[in-house]
Formats: structure tokens, C-alpha cells, sequence
């Protein structure tokens, strides 16, 4: 088989597209562009010479700008019945950016049928060189004229551009027959064709050695597009010594396998991720649908549902890329999954729409009774109140922040100035109560000095006047608070050293606990319920006394037993009599 046969036959290995790009700057990033930056690279776009080496450019301009204005028209809280009518009215630079992309596709449409008129008048000026290669062999001029008109017709071939892809093998066959015909038909002089040859061959070595390099590229299409052009360059060399044409063919074959093994691995790779991608799509949309069938119905459930969405929104986007041919698809499904959710969630917020109003009214009231509590003194019974109005605040129904933010800082300012008035009280009671130590601690040291005289009434008016002043300081810190009950013991051993009825002493001592207990309501409430509870005991007592005497007969020796029953009964009524003086006493306070 020779050398061109081999050529040819290679051919079929090599993809079709044959075109040497036009050198455009692939650099740029064209993600971080503006929408006008954009329009304006598009309109650079169709300056160029052949429109078809910048597609994939023009194609990335195109989807990097519609994503812009989908973000700036903030679609993705845009509802269907929005969608239709920005359908209606085009954004000002979505205009101008579809003019200038009609005219650069306009102009590759008349590239495409400039380059078909192109091919095949090449096809005609190709066709008519093989003739006049084939009549060189008929002409009997000198071998250096016929030679001369040999490379002539070969430069032409060389200058003559692109043919219809589908006459390009069989014409190439056919110039590669009649060159072999002409080489053996003029028995060119072995020492001329031997140099021939060896030049050839050196050429074709620095193609095979190029080759080898490109299958280490990084960039895949680098690689490819400049193999094509090694290919080509390799068709206008002419043929190598027969010893050499099998080995270097076959070198030259092995490296543009390999480049194209990896551009195919590389785009099985890249169809496999475009398919995972597609999959992981889906199953997002599947998780979007599965939000709308929670059914929530509150604003904090549907808050919660939101955030969920936006994480599987932009997890959906980031899935990317993927087959264009799925584009559509995949987009469907997800506004369809998205446009459910929010079509619940509208009907939802526009059914609450009408307790808006009520639900503001109650923030309103709730902040009245606040600003109406916020002046108050009674600061341990309008805290609480006004904790109880805030946890109220907080379980009230949701109103929008635009209503309710001014309502809650009228709310949140009453509360802030009753507690910073209660705080700024109790620093003073602090410092109130340190003094009330000091004095107390001093009354008690005169208390302690103090000693029973002979003179009763002297005595008793003393220990009242003690037990007044006592009183009258009023509070002491928390920490100190024992000061009071060893205020008590002292008092009350000095009353219990007075020559007086024991019931006298005890009546005594106790008014003048009930006076301790002015000002302290829980204090005189507990106070209270135990003389009730022990009123209660000795009515009780009494109760089962009774009792006893039905029980008792008529003789001698029960008499005694009732006597000491009755006594009883009589002491325990007298004792309720005390008891009901001293809640008497203490209702008066």
C-alpha cells in the first residue's frame, strides 16, 4: 500500500471538522462581566473573520447574560401571573443584546453559504489541477520545464482552500494517485527524488514530534484543533522514501490516536458528570415537591420551609453543567417545583392578610397596658405583670415587621423604663439598707444593756418604745437579715424577766410582732393562716371533747371525768378567744 493510500485511509480517523480557528483571546473571564460588558464583547464577536471559531464564545455570552437578567429581574420570587406579563415588555439591553445576536448568527448564515460557494469553485480549480497533472505525463517538453510545472500545480493545490467534506476524501485520493503516476512516469533522476524525500521526511518527523508533545496538553481542544493543523500540514507534504513511509505514517498515527483517546475520555468523563449532574437536578425537584406537601401553618413553619427551599435552590443551581439538551427539562421541572411552593405559600399569607389588622390591634393593647404600668412604684407586682406582657407579646399572631416595628419600640421603651427605674430604686433601697444596719446595730447593743427595773410599767413602756424604733427603721441586706431574730431573742428574754400574767406577756409580745409586720403583707398573710389553721385545731378538739361526753353515763365515777372534760372544753374556747384577738389585731393592720 503506498504512502498517499495510507494518507487518505487515515483520514478517517480524524474528525471532520478541519477548520483552523481564528486566534481569539479564550482567557478573559467573561463570568465576572456586566450586562453591557457583554453586549459589547458580542459586538466584537462579529468582527471576526470566521464567525465559526467563535460559537462556543458567542454561546457563553449568551447564557452568562440571561442568567444576569434573570438575577437583576430577581425571578425566582417572580409568580406566574408576573412571568406573563415581563414576557410582554422586554428589558432595554434583552433588546439590544438580541439585535447584535441576530446579526452575528446573520453573518455566520452567510458565512456558512459564502464558504459553500467557497468549496466548490476550490472544487473546480482542484479538479482541474489533477487534469493537468495527468497531461504533464502526455508532454514532451525537457523534465526541468515539466518538473517546474509539477510544483507549480502542486503550490496551486497548497493555495487552493477548503472542499465540500463530502468530495474531500475522493478528491485526495485522486491527487495522490496521479502525483504517484507523475513521479513514476518521469523517472525523476534518483539523486533529485532522494533529496525530495529526505526533506519530506524531515518535515514529516517534526510533525510526528510535535504530535507526541500535544497528547500532554493540558487543554483537550488545544490539543485537537492543533493536530488538525498538523493533519493538514501533513497533506502538503509530499511522499517520503518507500523504506520510511510505513513507520512514519504509523508514528504519526499512534500520536493522533492517543490525542483523540484522551479528547474522547475526556468527553465520556465530561457526559457521565453531565448525567450526574441531571440526576442530582432531579432528585433536588423531588425534595423541592416534598416542601409543598408539608402544609404548614404558621409564619415561623413557613420561614423554616423558605430557608429550605433557598438551600436546595442553590444547591439545585450549583449542580451544573449539564447536557444542553436537558436544559429545558431540568428547568421546567424545577420552576414547576418552585412555582407550587410559592403558589402555597402566597395562598397562604393571603388568607392571613385579614387578620392582619386583629392581629395588630392586640400588639397595640399589649403596649398600651405596658406604657400604663411603666410609671408604676409597686415594682415586684408590675415586673411580674410586665413579664407576663411580654411573654404575651411574644405568642401574639405574626404582623408584619413594616407594622409592628414601631408598635414594639413604644412596647420595648415602657418596658425599659419601668425596669430602669426599678433598678435605679433598688441601688438606692441598697444603700438605704446599709444605714438601717448601722442604726439597728446599734439599737440592739442599747437593748442589750438595757435591764429590768422594779418600776413595771417603766419597763414595758420601754421595751415598746425599743420595739417601735426597731420597726421604724425599716429594712436591712438580705445577708443581714438575722439582726432581726437576735433583735427578737433579747427582746423577748427582757419580757420574760417582767413581773406580769403570763397571758398579759404573751398579748404583749404580740402586738408588738404584729407591729414588726406592718408593711410586710406576705409575711402578715402567713401570719394570719396560721392562727386560722390553729383556731381550726382547737375547734376541732373541742368538737371530739363533746363527742366524748355523750359517751359518758350517769354514774359516780364519770362525774369527775366530765368536769375535767368541760374544763377543757372551756379552756380550749378561751384559747380560741386569744386566737381570734390576734387576728383581729392583725386585720387592723
Amino acid at each position: 500500500m503506498s504512502e498517499e493510500t495510507q494518507e487518505v485511509l487515515g483520514e478517517n480517523t480524524i474528525p471532520e471538522n478541519n477548520k483552523v480557528q481564528e486566534p481569539v483571546n479564550k482567557t478573559i473571564d467573561l463570568s465576572s462581566f456586566s450586562m453591557e460588558e457583554l453586549i459589547t464583547e458580542l459586538e466584537n464577536l462579529c468582527e471576526i473573520q470566521n464567525p465559526y471559531s467563535v460559537s462556543k464564545r458567542s454561546e457563553e455570552i449568551k447564557t452568562l447574560f440571561y442568567k444576569s437578567l434573570k438575577s437583576e429581574n430577581n425571578i425566582e420570587d417572580i409568580s406566574e401571573e408576573d412571568s406573563d406579563k415581563e414576557k410582554k415588555t422586554l428589558h432595554p439591553l434583552e433588546l439590544k443584546f438580541k439585535n447584535i445576536n441576530n446579526k452575528f448568527r446573520k453573518i455566520k448564515s452567510d458565512y456558512r453559504k459564502n464558504r459553500k460557494k467557497e468549496e466548490n469553485k476550490n472544487l473546480i480549480i482542484k479538479e482541474n489541477i489533477i487534469s493537468d497533472i495527468d497531461k504533464l505525463s502526455k508532454e514532451e517538453e525537457s523534465l526541468k520545464v515539466t518538473f517546474e510545472k509539477f510544483k507549480d500545480y502542486q503550490k496551486k493545490w497548497n493555495n487552493t482552500g477548503h472542499v465540500p467534506i463530502t468530495k474531500s476524501n475522493d478528491l485526495w485520493q485522486n491527487y495522490h494517485h496521479h502525483v504517484e503516476l507523475f513521479y513514476d512516469y518521469i523517472k525523476i533522476n534518483k539523486e533529485l527524488r532522494d533529496l525530495d524525500f529526505k526533506r519530506n521526511l524531515q518535515q514529516k518527523t517534526i510533525i510526528c514530534e510535535k504530535s507526541e508533545k500535544l497528547s500532554n496538553d493540558k487543554s483537550i481542544n488545544t490539543a485537537f484543533n492543533s493536530l488538525q493543523e498538523l493533519h493538514e500540514h501533513w497533506k502538503n507534504i509530499g511522499p517520503v522514501s518507500r523504506e520510511y513511509r510505513e513507520s512514519i505514517w504509523e508514528r504519526f498515527q499512534t500520536a493522533t490516536r492517543k490525542i483523540n483517546k484522551n479528547r474522547n475520555d475526556y468527553f465520556l468523563n465530561k457526559k457521565r458528570i453531565l448525567k450526574g449532574n441531571t440526576e442530582l437536578k432531579s432528585s433536588i425537584c423531588k425534595e423541592i415537591n416534598k416542601l409543598s406537601e408539608v402544609n404548614p401553618n404558621t409564619h415561623q413553619q413557613w420561614n423554616n420551609l423558605s430557608e429550605k427551599l433557598n438551600e436546595l435552590s442553590e444547591k439545585w443551581k450549583k449542580a451544573a453543567p449539564i447536557e444542553k439538551s436537558d436544559l429545558k427539562k431540568s428547568w421546567t421541572e424545577f420552576r414547576e417545583a418552585t412555582n407550587e411552593f410559592y403558589s402555597m405559600r402566597n395562598n397562604f399569607y393571603k388568607n392571613r392578610k385579614e387578620d392582619k389588622n386583629n392581629n395588630l390591634q392586640e400588639k397595640i393593647k399589649i403596649c398600651e397596658q405596658a406604657e400604663e404600668l411603666s410609671n408604676s412604684t409597686n415594682w415586684k407586682e408590675t415586673g411580674k405583670q410586665l413579664i407576663q406582657l411580654q411573654e404575651k407579646w411574644k405568642n401574639s399572631a405574626f404582623v408584619p415587621k413594616n407594622l409592628s416595628d414601631k408598635i414594639w419600640k413604644r412596647f420595648r421603651s415602657a418596658c425599659n423604663k419601668f425596669f430602669d427605674a426599678r433598678k435605679k430604686h433598688y441601688k438606692l433601697l441598697d444603700k438605704e439598707k446599709e444605714g438601717n444596719l448601722k442604726e439597728k446595730t446599734t439599737l440592739l447593743k442599747e437593748v442589750e444593756k438595757f435591764d429590768i427595773s422594779e418600776n413595771l410599767r417603766k419597763d414595758i413602756k420601754r421595751l415598746k418604745e425599743f420595739s417601735e424604733k426597731w420597726n421604724s427603721i425599716g429594712f436591712v441586706p438580705k445577708q443581714d437579715i438575722q439582726i432581726n431574730d437576735r433583735f427578737d431573742k433579747v427582746i423577748s428574754s427582757l419580757y420574760n424577766k417582767l413581773k406580769v400574767d403570763k397571758s398579759e406577756k404573751k398579748t404583749i409580745q404580740f402586738q408588738i410582732k404584729a407591729e414588726r409586720l406592718k408593711g410586710n403583707s406576705d409575711k402578715l398573710n402567713v401570719e394570719k393562716e396560721l392562727i386560722r389553721v390553729e383556731i381550726g385545731k382547737v375547734n376541732k378538739t373541742i368538737l371530739q371533747y363533746e363527742n366524748n361526753i355523750s359517751f359518758f353515763g350517769n354514774g359516780k365515777g364519770t362525774e369527775r371525768l366530765k368536769e375535767d372534760v368541760l374544763k377543757n372544753i372551756e379552756n380550749s374556747k378561751k384559747e380560741i378567744e386569744e386566737l381570734k384577738k390576734k387576728l383581729s389585731l392583725l386585720n387592723k393592720i
